[in-house]
This record gives C-alpha cells, sequence and structure tokens, in this order.
C-alpha cells in the first residue's frame, strides 16, 4: 500500500472506482452512494460531496458524442425521425448510465486530494 499516492494516481483510482489512497477498496456502496469509508486501509470520505459536478461532466461528454452522431443520421437522410430516435435515445441513457460512476468517483478522488493537508 503506497501511503503517498500520486495525484494522477489517485484521480485515476477514482475513475476505476477504487479508494484513492490505497486503490484496493471499494469507493461505492452501491451504483452512486459513496462509502463512509475505505473497507481495506479505512481512509475516511467523510464530507467529500461531489453534488452536481459530476452530472455536468457526463452531460457535457454525452452531449460531445450523441449530437453529432444524431447529425449525421438526420443528414444521410436514410432514417427516418422513429429510427433515429430509437438509436439516439438508448444510446444516450446507456452512456449516461456508464459515465456516471466514473466521473463521480473521479470528483471524489479530485475532492479527497484536495482535502489532504500537506506534509509538514
Amino acid at each position: 500500500m503506497n501511503s503517498d499516492p500520486s495525484p494522477g494516481r489517485s484521480l485515476f483510482r477514482g475513475l476505476t472506482r477504487k479508494c484513492p489512497n490505497c486503490g484496493e477498496g471499494k469507493l461505492f456502496a452501491s451504483y452512486l452512494k459513496p462509502r463512509e469509508s475505505c473497507a481495506h486501509c479505512r481512509e475516511s470520505f467523510a464530507g467529500l460531496d461531489a453534488d452536481d459536478g459530476p452530472a455536468w461532466l457526463t452531460v457535457g461528454a454525452v452531449t460531445i458524442t450523441v449530437v453529432p452522431l444524431l447529425f449525421i443520421l438526420e443528414s444521410s437522410g436514410h432514417y427516418a425521425y422513429a429510427v433515429e430516435m430509437l438509436i439516439v435515445v438508448p444510446l444516450t441513457i446507456a452512456l449516461v448510465l456508464l459515465l456516471l460512476p466514473l466521473t463521480k468517483g473521479f470528483f471524489i478522488s479530485a475532492l479527497w486530494l484536495l482535502s489532504r493537508k500537506p506534509n509538514s
């Protein structure tokens, strides 16, 4: 267990939904509910509330992906609106459900890094 992980490593651990300190324990108790502390190293996650940041980042990332696809489908002229929606709506929902836990883990990890006291 590394007692002082680098910021990049801690952020990557957050993206993988692991403890930003040890990288072993799970960051979430369920889909989006963070644990109170790491089961492996006992690092506390109390007060690390990601709030709306992960949702905004997820919406931005999904929009950057889905809107160009919708323009491509529309400009091709081969598909009816209903078919386009049958493609775009499930893709949008799937991307949001996939990215939201990752961005929330990243934000919690970033908040954990910001809350750490520098070594004296």
